[in-house]
């Protein structure tokens, strides 16, 4: 009690100038939070090789020529087909390059047309029908993550888009045209690596594509087609964590005689450290051993099961064997000569002694290291009074 009463005094007068110290010099720590932005920014740009996509899709398309006007809408309707590649950048940008395409229908008034087939309707006009295909750039915008922040769990993502390409029109002569393309992308959500897409699209070609030069200046394509994305890893994006500015108010030369006061008090510490080790070594250590007397359990004739009355004595010197952790305990086992051949005597005692160890151990939890495990075969007398005395083990 008085080494601790010492080490609590030496301690506090070690740490009061600290407190003195600390009380005539206030110091303000302000935190500086960074400035709010935009939920898209703030997110790291991925590797090259990753947020990379594939899609395709199929539906209509439905040609915008000269004449086409005169013929019924459905009628115009014609299959479609697309094939895409493309990457995000980042959660709001992206780019891809489609390639697209199939059968185009409308209408013309001149028999030598390049797409003509068949002769003329009843109003005048001859049906136009002719394949084509193109190639086109686009840059990619998502809406929703633009306006409603970087999210990888949102179902509906609207995706509008422009570019341009190259439309090539199947005839016997080239017919090779630029191209501006726009429209709006319908992402549906279906897992982490797939989406659902109804992709809107128009696209602006020359006046001559359809082979009339005629009539009305902008001509075009508008398309509805569905299909499927895949996304291959890495998918998402990551977000930067903010730079936390914190201000002390704190004078370079303040923190100097701040350092220097600290690294005198910790050397004042160790010496008074260093004084009470001392002290403590000149101090007598007593070290008190606690023997305790032999314990003797009494088996029956041939037996080597402990009684419920031994049980109840081993207990107790279970608790003199824990509290005394550095003391080893030998446990001798033994039988009486007069029964049975000296094998069987050994092996009675030494089972004897090991169903006693093992009770200390797992029943009463002795440590199995304190104790010596020995059989000492049948003996004679071993205490006056008769042959069942040795029928005992021996604990100490």
């Amino acid at each position: 009690m008085m080494n601790m009463k010492k080490t609590f005094i030496l301690l506090f007068v070690a740490i009061l100038p600290l407190l003195a110290s600390a009380q005539k010099e206030e110091v303000k720590v302000t935190v500086v939070e960074e400035e709010s932005t935009a939920p898209w920014r703030g997110f790291v740009t991925n590797g090259f090789w990753d947020n990379w996509f594939i899609s395709i899709g199929a539906g209509g398309q439905v040609y915008f020529g000269e004449y086409d006007s005169k013929d019924d809408f459905g009628r115009r309707i014609t299959p479609t087909f697309d094939f895409s590649v493309g990457k995000w950048l980042m959660p709001t940008l992206g780019v891809r390059a489609q390639v697209g395409g199939f059968t185009l229908k409308g209408l013309t008034t001149d028999p030598a047309n390049i797409y003509a087939k068949g002769p003329s309707r009843v109003d005048g006009y001859y049906k136009q029908k002719w394949q084509q295909f193109n190639v086109h750039v686009d840059g990619l915008l998502n809406l929703s993550n633009w306006i409603g922040g970087y999210r990888t769990d949102r179902f509906y993502e609207a995706v509008p888009f422009a570019g341009f390409g190259m439309i090539h029109g199947c005839s016997s002569v080239d017919n090779t045209k630029f191209m501006f393309v726009a429209g709006l992308i319908n992402k549906m959500r279906l897992s982490n690596a797939f989406d659902f897409n109804i992709e809107i699209k128009g696209s602006l070609v020359p006046q001559a594509f359809d082979g009339d030069t005629g009539g009305s200046k902008g001509e075009g394509i508008l398309g509805v087609t569905a299909g499927f994305t895949y996304k291959f890893n890495q998918r998402n994006f990551r977000r930067e964590k903010p730079t936390e500015i914190i201000s002390t108010g704190v004078s370079p030369e303040m923190l100097s005689a701040a350092e220097a006061k600290l690294a005198e008090q910790i050397r004042r510490a160790d010496r008074l450290q260093d004084e009470l080790n001392q002290a403590r070594k000149a101090q007598p250590q007593v070290v008190k051993e606690v023997k305790a007397a032999p314990l003797a359990i009494f088996f029956n004739i041939n037996k080597a099961n402990i009684t419920a009355k031994e049980m109840i004595n081993l207990k107790y010197y279970a608790e003199i064997i824990k509290n005394n952790p550095n003391q080893v305990y030998r446990v001798t086992g033994y039988a009486d000569k007069a029964t049975g051949t000296p094998a069987y005597n050994q092996k009675l005692s030494e089972k004897r002694a090991q169903n006693v160890a093992d009770a200390l151990v797992k029943k009463f939890g002795v440590k199995a290291s304190q104790l010596q495990v020995v059989g000492k075969g049948g003996v004679d007398n071993l205490y006056e009074g008769g042959v069942q005395l040795s029928r005992v083990v021996i604990v100490e």
